[in-house]
């Protein structure tokens, strides 16, 4: 498992040394040597605490639920660049397949998980995100750190024991097509490619080991459309984000390329469901028109 601290994508970007993802990119100069700074300083908290549940620790990793290996459980917090947004993650500790996570904004899509139902009824939490290896979790800006944290590790705790799946069948099934947004697709040109293959193998990374995630939505005349999720939603640097970090990155390596475009959740369900129809009348040979 990785222990790391958080960083802001157009810091990690301006520190390490870019290559070239893969033939489909082109090779050229390198980039983001002039970005220097960091917009915060790294903050590791842990705190060690103590089972009491009488129930036996899982003995191995289940894909749905909360993998544990010992009776002591060490739940520490991470400063993400968002100051409203801490990551709570334990060695003993792992939520869903690797790689896979789920973004719940409101109470209102915790029906995805009985993991976010339980951290919803901590007072002051206002959004969560469930990733492999950690949970982000979003306070209301009046909320206090100092109050949250200790409760909001309670529950992870509790829920850990309890043996319960982190997400319902509504949230199975929706991870089931989760990392399809970056996966080639049959009317996707060159440059569609490139830019998937860019999100999946530099981007994505750099966002979700800062407590976030980011999903290609659309392209089109040359605008990325995108969807920022976890602590990268609604974050203060969210616009150093997407413009010094993604789309310097992706107009750096894909000339194609004009403008990243942030999307909400609304318009970006909006779109996704016109491509799922699309794709549907296309494999039953219906005519589909042009978008």
């Amino acid at each position: 498992m990785w222990k790391r601290t958080g960083r802001c994508l157009a810091a990690a970007l301006a520190s390490r040394p870019l290559r070239a993802p893969s033939s489909a990119l082109r090779t050229v100069a390198p980039l983001f040597t002039g970005i220097s700074g960091s917009f915060r300083r790294s903050l590791s908290n842990s705190v060690a605490m103590m089972s009491t549940a009488a129930a036996s620790p899982l003995s191995s990793h289940v894909a749905s639920g909360v993998a544990t290996a010992r009776r002591t459980i060490v739940v520490e917090t991470s400063e993400t660049p968002n100051p409203d947004c801490l990551r709570f993650f334990s060695m003993d500790l792992s939520f869903l397949k690797p790689e896979f996570s789920v973004d719940i904004p409101s109470p209102a899509q915790a029906y995805k998980s009985p993991l976010a139902e339980a951290l919803f009824g901590v007072a002051g939490v206002q959004a969560i995100f469930i990733a492999d290896e950690y949970v982000t979790v979003r306070r209301h800006p009046q909320a206090d750190w100092a109050v949250l944290i200790p409760t909001i590790k309670e529950v992870i705790i509790e829920f850990a024991e309890s043996k319960e799946s982190v997400l319902s069948e509504a949230g199975e099934a929706e991870l089931a097509g989760y990392n399809d947004d970056t996966e080639p697709e049959d009317d996707d040109d060159e440059v569609v490619l490139a830019v998937k293959e860019l999100l999946a193998t530099r981007i994505r990374p750099m966002l979700r080991a800062d407590g976030g995630n980011v999903r290609f939505i659309d392209m089109d005349d040359g605008t990325v459309f995108l969807l920022l999720q976890g602590a990268c939603k609604a974050c203060p640097s969210s616009h150093i984000t997407l413009k010094s970090g993604i789309e310097r990155m992706l107009m750096h390596w894909i000339p194609e390329v004009v403008e990243a475009q942030e999307v909400s959740d609304e318009v970006a369900a909006d779109i996704m469901a016109e491509k799922r129809l699309r794709k549907s009348m296309k494999e039953k040979g219906e005519v589909v028109t042009a978008k």
